[in-house]
């Protein structure tokens, strides 16, 4: 936070020998001195918006998807917030007018949101019972390392997750089948615009299209431009 912009080319940051922590951990375990999502991207725009023709930026909540893979569904949403935050404080940082902002993923997960929770229920808690009278959760996977932590695989039966502790934020989510590591999804995914010629990103079309819808609103490349 102490780089003066205005005196710097080039910047690299390294906080973690290797993943960045999950914004919760930092929170639980003071980690004071690892920036937010939301602050490395104000930094990243100063230093970059000191270059009279404007910049790209390519920004990764990268940790959404760590989260799902491990069933822990209070991080991965939790790390959509803060990618949120970032996207919010860009949008607020720089003009409509002359910033187009795009938004995406590059796949989904196979998390699920169940019915029926009653209305102001925690979306982390319990939605209703399931045939076997035991409680299911809102939120569940279709596979992963959280099948091995809800179901007694020599009984054949679901454990009750009432008996469990869901406060912790590694808390595994239960998933249909066991796998180490939960898939991806295979649904297409949204994409949302904002600012010069965001109205592209409409309708159906190849993930390959965007960054040429991208640099054709930035009169970049050797195609087509909007300034052409």
């Amino acid at each position: 936070m102490a780089v003066d912009p205005h005196r710097t080319d080039r910047l690299l940051g390294m906080f973690e020998p290797g993943h960045c922590a999950y914004n919760l951990d930092k929170v639980e375990k003071k980690l004071d001195e690892e920036p937010t999502l939301s602050e490395m991207v104000d930094k990243a725009t100063d230093i970059l918006s000191t270059n009279p023709n404007g910049f790209f930026l390519f920004v990764e909540g990268g940790r959404i998807d760590h989260a799902h893979h491990d069933n822990r569904a209070k991080r991965a949403i939790d790390e959509t917030v803060e990618f949120a935050k970032a996207i919010e404080l860009a949008r607020k940082k720089y003009s409509e007018e002359d910033t187009l902002i795009v938004v995406t993923s590059d796949h989904s997960h196979s998390v699920s949101f169940a019915g029926y929770p009653s209305r102001g229920n925690d979306v982390f808690g319990t939605a209703g019972n399931g045939g076997d009278g035991k409680p299911y959760m809102t939120i569940s996977y279709a596979n992963g390392p959280g099948y091995s932590k809800h179901v007694d695989v020599e009984a054949g039966a679901r454990l009750d997750v009432r008996q469990m502790d869901r406060s912790k934020s590694n808390f595994a989510f239960p998933a249909m089948l066991p796998k180490d590591s939960e898939t991806h999804g295979g649904e297409d995914v949204a994409v949302y615009a904002s600012g010069p010629w965001s109205h592209l990103f409409t309708g159906s079309y190849e993930q390959n299209v965007i960054p040429h819808m991208m640099a054709y609103a930035s009169c970049m490349g050797n195609g087509l431009k909007a300034c052409d």
